[in-house]
């Protein structure tokens, strides 16, 4: 391997025009290959209070230092992220003849690694993660969409509505209806970012734009609800295409889609639409809106 080799990956932003306008917004990767010497240390993690302990079909949470085989490294930079964790390192096993030519593939691989962010809590998804590799260990260095401002703002707004709207006498569904009409009636979709995907007016892509500023897009709409379904303990992660990105939330042992950005009544802020409110994947596809097709092989609880 050609250490030294300095490799900088910057995914894109897409633009969907539909009966809905969607921005999704993908993360900085850096992948960086350096000579220095690193000790065989493994951080010590201590995952944070957004830190998901279930496991789905896709992904699971890899804790040991150790890498063993290309799986590993994906499950590894899994639990790196779900941890909410600023830095650590891993190592490859003296086994593992591979390692490092695996790690380049799965670095490399822009669309898996922001995948990932779909799994973890809103809180702790990236909004730059580097690699630097020398020829003993991998340092991870991440940086975060949230800070913890943003993340107190936020909690406070959900807390209180949650106090003063959710109860133990509703249903589930009610709850998860009460925050959908919540949010789609207090927040405008952002149409500046469908005119300059780069206008930066508002941070619509976060649940900050929608809560705050109130103003969002389909990233935005979609963190905003799994913040809500994680505080209520209602097990759910972000499913997505290259284009656009919502919510499958587990509800009575199935898995059901919602999807507040198409449901949110851009015109006429009085009328919710419920079209995509918890709707299985046959009534998804029946709606043929072009919009929500999805990697069966990565999103397979919605399969």
């Amino acid at each position: 391997m050609n250490f030294g080799k300095k490799i900088i990956i910057t995914t894109g932003a897409f633009v969907i025009t539909f009966v809905t306008i969607c921005v999704f917004f993908q993360n900085d990767i850096k992948y960086l290959l350096t000579s220095r010497s690193i000790n065989k240390s493994y951080a010590l993690i201590t995952e944070n209070e957004y830190y998901i302990e279930n496991n789905f079909y896709f992904l699971d949470n890899y804790k040991e230092a150790e890498l063993k085989n290309k799986d590993d490294i994906i499950k590894s930079i899994y639990y790196l992220i779900n941890s909410g964790v600023n830095y650590s390192e891993i190592y490859c096993s003296k086994d593992y003849n591979n390692c490092y030519e695996d790690f380049n593939d799965v670095v490399n691989d822009k669309d898996l690694l922001s995948l990932i962010n779909n799994f973890v809590h809103p809180y702790n998804t990236f909004d730059n993660i580097s690699f630097e590799i020398s020829e003993t260990s991998i340092k991870v260095k991440i940086k975060h969409i949230y800070n913890n401002n943003e993340i107190k703002e936020i909690d406070k707004i959900v807390d209180d509505f949650i106090e003063k709207n959710i109860n133990n006498s509703m249903s589930t569904k009610d709850k998860i209806k009460v925050i959908h009409d919540y949010i789609i009636n207090n927040t405008d979709y952002d149409k500046l970012k469908t005119i300059n995907i780069k206008d930066s007016t508002y941070k619509s892509n976060t649940a900050y734009g929608v809560l705050i500023e109130h103003y969002g897009i389909c990233s935005g709409y979609s963190d905003t609800m799994a913040i809500f379904l994680n505080k209520l303990n209602i097990i759910n992660y972000r499913i997505s295409n290259k284009e656009h990105i919502w919510n499958l939330i587990y509800l009575n042992g199935k898995w059901y889609h919602l999807d507040l950005t198409w449901d949110d009544p851009i015109n006429d802020k009085n009328i919710t639409r419920d079209n995509y409110f918890l709707i299985d994947t046959d009534t998804l596809y029946k709606l043929n809106d072009n919009e929500h097709d999805f990697d069966k092989n990565i999103f397979k609880e919605a399969v």
